[in-house]
């Protein structure tokens, strides 16, 4: 075994959701980083009695590149006896749909789809191949969209069921692996399109920043972890406070925001916001809205409510904020929900039956 392959499956069988006697999910496009990781958890795998499922998503954005991209996966899971899943989405129709860049939408019915099958095959955790490079370009991302702390935490090693072994190596860590083990990997053309954000830091800003500090990548990542570590510090002082003044009615948060509140440091009662917003489904709420609310509650202008991202509406009353899903976020819910289900089944039968 090189050092390269022990080092490799060393991050997997660390990550604290490798856990011997279960199934977990490895996202695999195909590219290099992903087809390591694969690589390296289906190796560590026979070792631990970990079973491995591989699951590829289709976005339908590259043409026959991406069909391409989609047997490479397959065949390198035949090869290697590894269960292959595969899973057609539409990023093109949610875009349209919901008003998002193609990037974004991608991104969100690629992290459904790999949710919905590890609910499926019941497996621990979903593993990712995102490494030191990504997480540089994530941070810097953030910070150009206007992020505080919790944006310049960017990616985390362990969020709920996704697992990321490898933040701490780069890109070309993951492409040695696979000229070591002789793995053939994908390139993707749309790397090239500097109209997409990511590849305009990727491939313009970052070089820029390294001709003042080489180990800017580095640097970022390593601050990454620091905020990550005060984030999660003031998140649970926070959730302190909601644990102690606020309850959960049928969806909806309902938590006191008096003088306990008003004696909080303001980096608490904006977190205290953030959580419950999230907790109710919405989205992460910027600077703005955030000092909308907490004027709110200061001016204690009774019957007051304020729509935020993600159709989440927040309503105060009587010393108390009411926080939870819009009638119509519900609704639409509901609806996408229904609808999402509806493709996947047809998919799945349209996969079953004869050409």
């Amino acid at each position: 075994m090189s050092i390269l392959e022990d080092s490799m499956k060393k991050l997997v069988a660390a990550s604290p959701l490798w856990q011997p006697q279960t199934t977990v999910i490895a996202a695999c496009s195909g590219g290099a980083d992903s087809l390591a990781l694969t690589d390296a958890m289906a190796k560590q795998g026979e070792e631990d009695q970990v079973k491995v499922l591989v699951v590829h998503v289709q976005h339908h954005l590259r043409g026959e590149e991406a069909e391409r991209d989609a047997r490479l996966v397959e065949d390198y899971c035949g090869q290697n006896g590894l269960e292959f899943r595969r899973v057609d989405v539409d990023a093109g129709e949610l875009a349209e749909e919901k008003g998002l860049s193609l990037e974004d939408a991608a991104r969100r019915l690629r992290y459904e789809a790999l949710e919905t099958c590890r609910k499926e095959a019941d497996a621990g955790a979903i593993f990712l191949a995102h490494h030191r490079d990504d997480q540089a370009e994530t941070v810097l991302l953030n910070l150009l969209r206007g992020a505080g702390t919790r944006g310049l935490r960017g990616m985390l090693p362990v969020s709920g069921y996704l697992a990321r072994p490898f933040l701490g190596i780069t890109r070309r860590d993951t492409e040695a692996y696979c000229e070591e083990q002789g793995l053939t990997y994908c390139q993707d053309s749309s790397n090239s399109d500097l109209t997409l954000k990511r590849n305009w830091v990727r491939q313009k800003l970052l070089p820029l920043l390294e001709t003042q500090n080489p180990q800017i990548r580095r640097q970022l990542a390593q601050a990454a972890a620091l905020a990550a570590d005060d984030e999660a510090y003031l998140e649970h002082q926070a959730q302190r406070y909601i644990d102690c003044y606020g309850r959960e009615v049928f969806d909806t948060w309902d938590i006191k925001v008096e003088k306990e509140f008003a004696a909080l440091p303001p980096a608490l009662q904006s977190r205290v916001i953030r959580i419950l917003a999230r907790n109710v489904g919405g989205a992460e709420i910027g600077y703005e809205h955030v000092r909308k609310i907490l004027d709110m509650i200061a001016r204690g202008v009774g019957n007051k409510a304020l729509d935020v991202p993600g159709g989440v509406r927040l309503i105060y009353l009587n010393g108390r904020l009411m926080v939870g899903k819009n009638q119509r976020s519900r609704e639409e819910e509901r609806a996408a929900k229904l609808a999402q289900k509806e493709r996947q089944r047809n998919e799945r039968q349209n996969r079953k039956s004869p050409d």
